[in-house]
């Protein structure tokens, strides 16, 4: 399903450094331990007004984890606002963008073909939450950057887990590789289990990235339709996904944040004082609770030596 009239493709490229032979930071990194950089390749066969100056999401003027009903009712708002009696022949292009727009997302099928072909990632209400952890140990003092692998381009060749065993793990279930602990080897057995990794699968992340790209890169349930079986997906650019990932997980802090002190600012002398009230309450129940507890058990022990 074409998305826009430009085409975007995203190639890794990792920067050339000539290898060194020992560990030192003063002196140019190897290739494994350096960040790759993005090339964007453009298509520059337009179909008119190019389309990809907003996304669906930001067309309609909703997020990501907007619901059906949400997208509907933003959708009908704008289709008024920008109606071609209304905004002229402007409004025409519009309301033809919002109807792109509207057709995909309000389908759930198309909705989520969408999310993966520009990267996003809707957060999981499921059984799979986030916790912010990352998955995979560490051996020592905490680092500014981790390995991660993509286990998307991922071979199965094993040359990592076989020149750093306690560093990658194989996964056999999905036949790819994963890091099991940070640093588990010493730095020439990493070097070199990165060097000698075929398809370049294996990344040098900042730490605070780490825990959002390993949670994404774990297959996640997909939704059946009928009697087709839903089976297990995962973001086919996980870097992308993750970055929107992270994108989303400040939007709802924000969002909680401010409703929290809307709620506090609309509340009543009255209404605090009572809140404080029943808290306090509640704590006073639970120290009693816990005190005819302790007398019943020193009870019971004097009772035993008597």
């Amino acid at each position: 399903m074409p998305v826009s009239a430009v085409s975007i493709c995203q190639i890794s490229v990792p920067i050339a450094s000539k290898v060194q032979g020992h560990f030192d930071t003063s002196k140019s990194m190897p290739r494994w331990r350096q960040r790759s950089t993005v090339i964007r390749c453009y298509n520059r066969r337009a179909e008119g007004r190019v389309r990809a100056e907003k996304n669906y999401y930001d067309l309609l003027g909703v997020s990501v984890e907007s619901n059906a009903q949400e997208i509907k009712e933003a959708y009908r708002k704008l289709q008024k606002k920008y109606h071609p009696d209304i905004a002229g022949k402007e409004g025409h292009e519009h309301t033809l963008m919002l109807n792109e727009a509207y057709k995909v997302l309000i389908k759930e099928g198309l909705r989520r073909q969408y999310d993966a072909s520009i990267g996003q990632m809707r957060v999981r209400n499921g059984t799979t939450t986030y916790s912010g952890l990352a998955y995979s140990a560490w051996k020592g003092p905490l680092r500014p950057q981790a390995l991660f692998v993509d286990e998307n381009a991922c071979i199965g060749c094993r040359q990592c887990v076989h020149h750093a065993c306690n560093t990658f793990v194989m996964d056999e279930a999905l036949a790819c590789a994963r890091v099991k602990v940070q640093y588990g080897d010493d730095e020439q057995k990493i070097e070199v289990s990165v060097e000698s990794c075929p398809v370049n699968c294996i990344h040098w992340v900042d730490r605070e990235e780490l825990p959002a790209l390993e949670f994404l890169i774990q297959p996640q349930p997909k939704e059946g339709y009928g009697v087709f079986g839903g089976g297990w997906e995962r973001p086919a650019n996980v870097f992308m996904a993750a970055k929107s990932f992270n994108k989303q997980l400040k939007q709802q802090d924000a969002k909680e944040h401010h409703q929290t002190r809307t709620t506090r600012e609309e509340e009543t002398p009255a209404q605090a004082e009572a809140r404080a009230n029943a808290s306090r309450k509640l704590e006073e129940e639970r120290l009693s609770r816990t005190w005819n507890w302790m007398k019943e058990i020193f009870s019971s022990n004097m009772l035993s030596r008597d």
